[in-house]
């Protein structure tokens, strides 16, 4: 038997992959697990079969306890070469057709990535499943695990019996295996690459129908199952499956469509082939919005989408992840406009996805949509909104371009020509080139391989009441200076004879730093115009003069909800760019958004005006601002109608709640001593209201939060007093919490998150300011020993960055110059935060001027 050997960082770089893609082929798993209930470890046996080109050493990838055996091609291995993340095959074992078995044994995983385990303390009840994107199917077994070595797999598992097991196949046979075991065997699959595998198991409660030949699945846990709302959940799958087969022209490639929600979940999703898992807060405890279901809706749609874009054709390494998400983002919001009832979805794409985009890519850290991957790690950064939101913006624009007919004729030669294989960038672009009559090669390098945004504004000049000259301006920022072409449409509004409005669109197109735009000449001089109607275009828009002028008196009159919702937006980046006083937004904003009946935008809104008052009002002005919001959310809560509509402003109200009375008042309405027509207080909202509580140690804090914990003692209702307990504003409390998140933290990742974002309140800046510097002296560490997931969460927690400060500022760029070129995720979260906390101190200053 060997054990973990020390370890260097799990990691693969690409150079490394293209090496052994080049040599290994026909490769086939056949994987055999033991899970036994309540058990720390399980025990797996693989055979691997492949062929190998050429001479020298091959190496697997494994990140496990322990090896038990190792045989190559029959011979017996007693002293594996085992770095405990790879197992190399000498040379002189391999020959061109090869079988490799290992028996090993592993522990589960608690951090929400590899193997991951969970036991429920509502039943007792155990729940198992896989996660392994980017790269941590070596985690379960020993593997070439990277995206262009594409297997195909037989597995069996013995478990115990009353366990339900959900795999990438149907099960095939089954059959006792000892005292309250099963072993059960499924068929073997079609090739995929080895993060596509997964294995859930568990106590799961099954929800089964049949689409035509195939079988779906709906699975969660026991103590879930009364919340899941099965007819919507299947209807929107019916629908997704049917658009697609239909719009690629290929049917569903594999053997069944099961979907499980599991509990503490990195992700919102993953696209695991024919066994996707989805994160458990998509089953709805509490009265969901409509949005909230849309949103769901997407989820369940994107990761059907990766069936074709990503399972069935899959990139060759992670520099073209983009050609999985983009393409599953821009086809699940298609999906939900085409074949669902939700007919708002290109206006949520925009709230969501576009504006995370618009983020990003004004970071210090944009790059480009498709760039290089050195290794897995960089592929962990690469997650974000342009990979994202930006990518999915440009397919829309480019579909936009060459019309929906090309677009949809291209993506059917894709799958006809590669189906089970992997692909370039190149690959996508010329299938879609093909027929188009389009320069694609010229518009890829400058959207696809560019990193940065345009800004787009239109100037007109008019001869009494007709324009006489209409001009759009491109510009682009001084360290990404690349114009790109945008073909638009320009919102042209008019105010008519007795107040209405009327909004015509024109089409135009702009390849460089102006164009010309002849169809507005000699229509009536506009009173507001928005060079991005319909939302086509990936740009920042400039309002002029005129424009905004409008835009504060008659915006909420515009009857195109998406159009204000683009005019909303740009308007919030005045705020961020220093053209428009945080301040200054939030008086403008406040009464319209009382007065506006779309969930999607009253969201939009809401989420600015919170955002304005955490982090670009001047420090002094925060809490009567704060106070004036929330005021303002407690009439517009008793004044709306409708359940959805309530829901938001509780929500903000209860999110805006800075001052004790606020937070008191928010109690009375918890308690039912304060009432509001059609609300529901919900336990989201109860255990926000025990946080503020006992953040701000008002009176009968103790007393609530042990209420809220024998209202709700499950899994929710545990990260909730994990949160709570490490908000108490007591200097022991936060010197025992830090210990814990940095030592052995609180079981699992999920509920370590938990504690540390209960951690920083900014009533409490005094109290945990000596917080920050132990961060600043503790953080390298962290990032030199701990898994991705717990850094990334690690930092998003700690940073201080309530402390808008430039000492803050000034400590954070000293730890980042100090790096040189170690820990890329560190210094990327660094720089990041660097950036926000440098707008945010900019902003105030500015609203304080």
């Amino acid at each position: 038997m060997t054990s973990t050997p020390a370890r260097p960082r799990d990691v693969l770089r690409q150079s490394e992959a293209e090496e052994r893609a080049a040599r290994v082929r026909n490769a086939r798993y056949d994987l055999s697990l033991h899970l036994e209930r309540g058990a720390e470890r399980y025990r797996g046996e693989i055979t691997a079969s492949f062929d190998l080109d050429g001479g020298g050493p091959v190496f697997l990838d494994y990140t496990g306890k322990e090896i038990h055996e190792l045989e190559v091609n029959g011979q017996r291995v007693d002293a594996p070469d085992w770095t405990g993340h790879r197992l190399t095959l000498a040379a002189e074992l391999l020959q061109p057709s090869n079988v490799v078995r290992v028996a090993y044994e592993n522990e589960y995983d608690h951090d929400g990535d590899g193997f991951h385990q969970f036991v429920d303390p509502e039943d007792g009840e155990e729940y198992l499943y896989t996660n392994f994107e980017p790269y941590s199917a070596h985690r379960l077994f020993p593997c070439f695990d990277q995206p262009d070595i594409k297997a195909s797999y037989r597995l069996a598992v013995t478990a115990p019996a009353d366990w339900t097991l959900i795999a990438n196949s149907l099960e095939e046979r089954s059959g006792p295996a000892g005292e309250g075991l099963v072993r059960r065997e499924f068929a073997e699959t079609a090739p995929f690459s080895t993060y596509l595998f997964a294995l859930i198991a568990g106590a799961y409660e099954a929800f089964r129908e049949q689409h035509g030949d195939i079988p779906l699945g709906f699975y969660c846990r026991k103590s879930l199952a009364r919340y899941v709302d099965t007819d919507e959940l299947f209807e929107v799958t019916r629908q997704g499956l049917d658009f697609y087969s239909e719009f690629f022209n290929y049917p569903y490639p594999f053997q069944k469509y099961d979907q499980a929600f599991v509990p503490e979940f990195n992700a919102g999703a993953m696209e695991n082939v024919a066994a996707v898992t989805h994160y458990e807060r998509m089953v709805f405890r509490d009265p969901p919005t409509e949005t909230q279901r849309l949103g769901r809706a997407e989820v369940i749609l994107h990761e059907m989408a990766h069936m074709w874009f990503g399972d069935l054709v899959t990139m060759r390494w992670w520099n073209d992840l983009w050609l999985n998400e983009s393409f599953a983002t821009y086809m699940a919001y298609l999906a939900l406009d085409r074949a669902t009832r939700f007919d708002s979805s290109w206006q949520a794409f925009n709230s969501g996805m576009k504006n995370w985009a618009y983020r990003q890519d004004q970071l210090v850290t944009t790059h480009p949509i498709a760039g290089e991957v050195e290794d897995t790690d960089q592929t962990f950064q690469n997650f974000d909104g342009i990979t994202y939101g930006k990518g999915a913006s440009v397919l829309k624009q480019l579909v936009h371009a060459i019309g929906i007919d090309a677009f949809r004729e291209g993506m059917r030669r894709y799958f006809e020509r590669y189906a089970f294989g992997n692909t370039t960038l190149a690959d996508f672009m010329q299938t879609l080139d093909e027929g188009t009559g389009r320069d694609l090669q010229r518009w890829s390098q400058l959207w696809l391989e560019t990193p940065s945004l345009n800004t787009l504004a239109a100037e007109w000049e008019q001869d009494g009441p007709r324009v006489s000259g209409f001009t759009l301006r491109q510009t682009a920022p001084e360290d990404y200076p690349t114009l790109r072409p945008h073909r638009t449409q320009i919102a042209v509004v008019h105010e008519e004879a007795g107040g209405g409005l009327r909004i015509e669109s024109i089409g135009a197109d702009i390849d460089g730093a102006e164009a010309e735009v002849p169809e507005a000449v000699g229509r009536p001089a506009p009173a507001f115009v928005f060079p991005n109607h319909d939302d086509h275009a990936f740009v920042k828009v400039a309002l002029d003069d005129a424009s905004l002028e409008f835009v504060r008196e008659r915006l909420q009159d515009i009857d195109d909800p998406l159009l204000r919702q683009l005019t909303w937006q740009s308007l919030w980046n005045m705020v961020r760019d220093q053209q428009l006083r945080s301040t200054d937004y939030l008086e403008l904003a406040g009464p319209k958004a009382a007065t506006e009946r779309d969930l999607e935008l009253v969201e939009t809104i809401l989420a600015t005006m919170s955002s304005s008052i955490a982090r670009y009002v001047p420090e002094h002005q925060k809490e009567a601002a704060a106070h004036r919001f929330f005021e303002l959310a407690w009439r517009a809560l008793n004044e709306v109608e409708g359940a959805d509509l309530k829901i938001i402003w509780a929500r903000t109200l209860i999110g805006v709640a800075l001052t004790p009375d606020d937070i008191r008042h928010c109690g009375r309405l918890a308690d039912g001593e304060l009432g509001v027509e059609g609300l529901t207080v919900d336990q989201d909202m109860r255990w926000e209201i025990a946080a503020r509580f006992s953040g701000y140690a008002l009176g009968g804090a103790r007393e609530r939060i042990a209420a809220e914990a024998e209202r709700d003692p499950s899994d929710r209702g545990q990260r909730a007093q994990r949160r709570i307990e490490a908000s108490w504003p007591d200097p022991d409390v936060k010197a025992a919490a830090w210990e814990r998140f940095t030592g052995e933290g609180y079981g699992s990742l999920h509920m370590t998150a938990s504690a540390m974002n209960g951690f920083h309140w900014w009533v409490q800046r005094e109290l945990t300011r000596p917080y920050a510097g132990r961060f600043f002296e503790e953080v390298t560490a962290i990032f030199d020993s701990r898994p991705n997931e717990f850094c990334s969460t690690y930092f998003g927690a700690l940073f201080p960055d309530h402390l808008v400060e430039e000492s803050t500022l000034t400590r954070s760029r000293a730890l980042l110059d100090s790096l040189g070129d170690r820990l890329p995720l560190l210094r990327r979260s660094l720089r990041e935060a660097n950036d926000d906390l440098e707008r945010a101190l900019k902003c105030r200053a500015f609203a304080a001027s």
